[in-house]
């Protein structure tokens, strides 16, 4: 925001809006747009806009080293500010040179990103439901991109995308997703999951976990558990036997 009459960069903006703000006393506003953008044959489209009061009134071609405009007064403008050469130049060499370099740099840094694919960690789970009902749930953890499709197959056909699910982000940047069928009891074995994603070769088939898989561990653990108890007890047995008839505690 200028204001006429106030020191520092008044005089610069006066050759800038000259006939339309230097006039008046009244603050002025000039707003400037410089940039670049790629074109489908990734060439540089440069773009230099201004404008006064929030109305656009010239555009700078730096190819051409010259102004456009509606307003009578852009000629007038863009003569004054050719002639300063340093700055023209150096506006020049920023929109053609500067900035699509910055751009393209930009655009390769991004790339890798945009390129990076993490196959999904898959599970099929059932668990019961109301009666006579189970629910079995597809999940799929830790993929990018985000694009991924989830589908249950009953005996190898169709069978829905299921009747709920759900999809987030993690905090590496990955991304989560499910999906749950309700399935008769007893039909859980007809179900599998098929996954499309990016970042597998080929669609991927999901079978169901065994209820095995996941108790056995469970079981050994207690039954790990019973074993201790039960030599504990016998040796703490052994132990009171041998007090009661007078003999030492220690075993050699």
């Amino acid at each position: 925001v200028w204001t006429p009459g106030s020191e520092g960069g008044g005089q610069s903006l006066c050759s800038w809006a000259l006939l339309t703000s230097c006039g008046t006393p009244d603050p002025q506003v000039l707003q400037g747009l410089l940039g670049c953008e790629l074109a489908p044959d990734n060439s540089s489209v440069p773009t230099a806009i201004f404008a006064l009061n929030g109305e656009e009134f010239m555009r700078f071609n730096p190819r051409m080293s010259n102004w456009t405009g509606n307003w009578p007064e852009t000629l007038t403008i863009g003569q004054l500010w050719m002639k300063q050469a340093d700055t023209v130049w150096k506006e020049r060499d920023f929109l053609l040179s500067s900035c699509p370099q910055r751009l393209l740099g930009h655009l390769e840094r991004g790339r890798g990103n945009l390129e990076w694919k993490e196959p999904p960690s898959m599970r099929l789970r059932a668990r019961p439901s109301s009666p006579g009902f189970s629910v079995i749930t597809c999940s799929a953890f830790s993929f990018y991109p985000p694009e991924l499709q989830l589908r249950f197959l009953r005996d190898g056909m169709a069978a829905g995308t299921g009747n709920a699910s759900g999809f987030g982000p993690n905090g590496d940047g990955s991304f989560h997703a499910w999906s749950s069928l309700i399935v008769k009891s007893g039909d859980e074995h007809h179900y599998r999951c098929l996954v499309q994603h990016k970042g597998l070769a080929k669609p991927f088939f999901v079978e169901l976990e065994s209820p095995a898989k996941s108790s056995v561990p469970v079981a050994g653990i207690v039954l790990g558990f019973l074993v201790f108890v039960a030599a504990a007890g016998a040796g703490g047995a052994l132990l009171w036997w041998r007090m009661r008839r007078g003999l030492s505690g220690e075993w050699c």
